[in-house]
């Protein structure tokens, strides 16, 4: 066979890894190079992503928790302060069993719309991201 020739052969196998060596070189130069970079640079943005995400999470939990932290101080404060009218009402009342009882629904309801209000405010403001911001 004039391939395997023993004059020629060796220039084939010179050339062989020559060829072999400079396109090596090329490809991990220039496109494994520029492959690495773009691997890195998602990997970054995906690790910054979900340290994003995890903050925002441990802080809308802290924010719900001291939401209803705060939210359960003011219902006992509420609770006392309507212990107390109801007691007064019904001591300077205590001829007007309606009026004691419209006075104190009133009272219930006035302060359980505000309390709502404003609390309910914060929690869903305290909830709201996006996993992609």
């Amino acid at each position: 066979m004039p391939q395997l020739d023993r004059v020629i052969i060796f220039g084939q196998i010179f050339w062989l890894f020559f060829i072999f060596l400079i396109t090596y070189v090329v490809y991990t130069h220039f496109i494994l190079s520029n492959l690495l970079k773009i691997l890195l640079v998602r990997w970054w943005k995906l690790k910054k992503d979900i340290t994003q995400i995890t903050l925002k999470l441990r802080l809308t939990n802290f924010l719900i928790d001291w939401n209803i932290q705060m939210l359960r101080r003011i219902y006992a404060v509420t609770k006392n302060i309507l212990m107390v009218l109801a007691k007064k009402l019904t001591k300077n009342n205590f001829n007007k069993p309606k009026l004691v009882l419209n006075d104190l629904n009133f009272l219930v309801i006035k302060i359980s719309l505000e309390t709502a209000l404003y609390s309910n405010k914060n929690i869903t403001k305290s909830g709201k991201y996006s996993y992609w911001t």
